[in-house]
């Protein structure tokens, strides 16, 4: 156990040729959200395949094999249920209009599957041991590294990876003809990734400075926060405008109260431009 509902276990491997430490771990706070989950999907994977089965059991086949071979073809692709039983059905097709007369013999036989289908506890088992366990790997196996060390240093790495969301929005998007040769595509990489950059510095100095001063600026639902994103900040700076008469020194307008408490956050230089 390593606290806050975390347990973990180390283990070697070798992967492409690399030896690397695997730590397994296990949330139970994502084992009961991933449960939840778990069960809804296997509610519909076992009507599903419910249903498969009675439309298999519907069908006639040319002879027994081929029917015994569709059912273990069937059983095969079954991945919440399985077969509990189930029986090959002979039904005698006789040639002619009507009723086949008095010691008749059928001219062939078509087969028909007939059985039971059940929740497989041992599948289910599985799923459900499986809920809320992920790997994070290191090449370092020098063996100074803790679970706990290995832990905090993942979770870090998504307040980055965070930012990267907004490089998918659609005022990013770019014209598939510009973003034709591969050099192309690395120039606007390296361009987004430093906007990443330049992005993330300045949502950490606004709500580092708001913490600092204990000051607060108003959410998307009008709540007071200390931590808004950069992104909010942006679309709340929009609007502002800058008007100039003859030789006059130009002057900024339609300002609020909510962006100036961004502009003194930031500092003198901030102050400066927007004054």
């Amino acid at each position: 156990a390593m606290g806050n509902g975390y347990h973990g276990c180390w283990v070697d491997a070798d992967y492409a040729g690399v030896k690397q430490k695997w730590l397994i771990l296990r949330s139970e706070q994502a084992t009961k959200r991933e449960q939840q989950t778990l069960a809804r999907n296997l509610l519909k994977s076992s009507e599903k395949e419910h249903k498969q089965f009675i439309k298999l059991c519907k069908q006639r086949f040319a002879c027994q094999t081929d029917a015994e071979t569709a059912m273990k073809v069937f059983s095969k692709t079954l991945k919440t249920t399985r077969i509990s039983e189930f029986d090959c059905i002979a039904h005698p097709v006789f040639l002619g209009k009507g009723r086949p007369k008095k010691g008749q013999q059928p001219a062939y036989y078509e087969y028909q599957l007939d059985g039971l289908i059940a929740t497989c506890l041992d599948k289910v088992g599985i799923a459900q041991a499986q809920t809320g366990m992920f790997i994070l790997a290191t090449n370092d196996c020098s063996g100074e590294l803790s679970m706990q060390t290995v832990l905090d240093t993942y979770k870090s790495q998504q307040h980055v990876e965070r930012g990267f969301r907004f490089l998918k929005s659609p005022e990013f998007l770019t014209s598939s003809l510009f973003l034709k040769k591969p050099e192309r595509i690395e120039a606007l990489l390296m361009v987004m990734t430093c906007s990443l950059m330049i992005y993330a510095a300045l949502e950490h100095r606004i709500r580092t400075s708001l913490k600092e001063r204990q000051q607060y600026f108003p959410d998307m639902k009008k709540k007071p926060s200390q931590k808004p994103t950069a992104r909010w900040v942006f679309l709340c700076f929009s609007g502002i405008h800058e008007v100039s008469i003859g030789d006059s020194p130009p002057v900024i307008t339609d300002k609020q109260e909510r962006q100036q408490v961004i502009i003194d956050v930031l500092g003198t230089l901030y102050q400066e431009i927007y004054s």
